[in-house]
């Protein structure tokens, strides 16, 4: 991460300092392999950028690839373990899937998504080319409750079992597959 030096504005802070930006080259970090699980999610890498001690609002950027047939976790930021999390996808490159309790919606170049919090959401590479997108997730100004990205497995979160087993349960109710 590289901090750029910006302007100063004496009229902005009594000390005449102004924040400074962050900027994260791509080629300055590195993927973080995270591993096959029961809710779905295939070994597969991410790229991170966190903001989580600069922002008041943000927490994540991430960047993933899916190779075809590979997904991420089928997962809810469930408020009462999260806090107020949200967040965006962003598909930069292929086609895919975003699965939800209700609909599964097929995605392409420059589609975005947005997820409430609360919202069940999994993206998935049902085609036959690499899926590349992002994900900026953000607390809204709250304080993160469990902070995720810390945990050693994503199974460990509280309530994701349960969290699945309802998904799964509303989307074979709804005639959506289920594992």
């Amino acid at each position: 991460m590289t901090e750029l030096v910006t302007p100063k504005n004496p009229a902005q802070t009594a000390d005449g300092e102004r924040p400074r930006i962050k900027l994260f080259r791509f080629n300055e970090t590195y993927p973080v392999q995270w591993h096959e699980n029961k809710i779905g999610a295939t070994h597969r890498p991410w790229w991170f950028y966190d903001v989580r001690d600069a922002s008041d609002w943000f927490n994540i950027f991430c960047i993933s690839c899916l190779q075809p047939g590979q997904s991420e976790g089928f997962h809810s930021h469930l408020p009462e373990n999260e806090g107020p999390y949200e967040c965006w996808y962003l598909v930069y490159q292929g086609k895919g899937q975003i699965r939800t309790e209700f609909a599964d919606y097929n995605v392409e170049k420059f589609d975005a998504a947005f997820m409430p919090p609360n919202a069940s959401h999994q993206m998935r590479n049902n085609s036959d080319e690499p899926l590349w997108y992002a994900t900026l997730s953000s607390r809204g100004g709250h304080p993160l409750r469990v902070d995720t990205y810390q945990m050693e497995c994503s199974e460990a979160r509280p309530g994701y079992m349960e969290e699945y087993e309802r998904i799964m349960a509303v989307r074979k109710k709804n005639g959506l597959p289920v594992p």
